[in-house]
């Protein structure tokens, strides 16, 4: 007998590393005009139940989001995300079916290391997928709207983030462009997904943090 899934760990103020794919075989997005379209949906999202979104990274087969959720509305907030981006893309295709499989998978973020963890893991999938060598050179993630003041979309509100390196912004940028540097290194270097994953994991436990 299946046994029951566990409810999700929603709370105000929490924070969530959330990953949503498409079914087997199949994608979430057939060309730039659907990336273009789901990213306005996560802004207009994010701005009705006022999350906060610190990284993310759009695949062709799978979305990953880091969140904060000032109200414990993830469930929410996903429900519209996906369910519009959902209609939207199976009308304009004029297909039907599940577009994301279901549940989508999520993680609350209760260790003082695992925000950069998740952040640096979202923007680095497009690097790790053989996508591109950096992923200033993949449009479709955060890294440049938190490594760059001058990039804003909207979307991103990289400040949690930045805060834990400096309480300057320009400083704190410079710390977070090094960090992910180093973690393109090491992801060349990778023997295996699973050892890459540790070690990004161990980096961000050993970066130094404020507070």
């Amino acid at each position: 007998m299946a046994m029951p899934r566990r409810p999700r760990l929603e709370a105000a103020g929490a924070l969530h590393h959330v990953v949503a794919k498409a079914p087997d075989g199949s994608r979430i997005v057939a060309d730039d005009a659907d990336r273009l379209r789901f990213l306005d949906g996560l802004r207009a999202v994010a701005h009705e139940c006022g999350w906060i979104v610190i990284a993310y990274c759009l695949m062709d087969t799978h979305v990953h989001l880091v969140v904060c959720t000032p109200e414990p509305n993830l469930g929410e907030g996903m429900k519209l995300l996906l369910g519009r981006y959902s209609s939207q893309y199976n009308r304009r295709l004029g297909r039907h079916g599940y577009v994301f499989s279901r549940p989508y998978w999520s993680r609350r973020i209760d260790k003082p290391h695992y925000l950069l963890c998740a952040a640096l893991y979202a923007v680095l999938n497009a690097v790790a997928a053989g996508i591109c060598g950096h992923p200033r050179d993949y449009r479709w993630c955060s890294y440049v709207e938190t490594a760059d003041a001058n990039a804003a979309t909207g979307i991103v509100a990289p400040a949690m983030l930045l805060r834990t390196f400096d309480d300057d912004p320009e400083t704190a940028r410079g710390v977070y462009r090094g960090i992910v540097n180093e973690a393109v290194e090491r992801l060349g270097r990778r023997r295996s997904e699973e050892e890459w994953w540790r070690s990004v994991e161990r980096a961000a436990a050993e970066t130094p943090r404020r507070g």
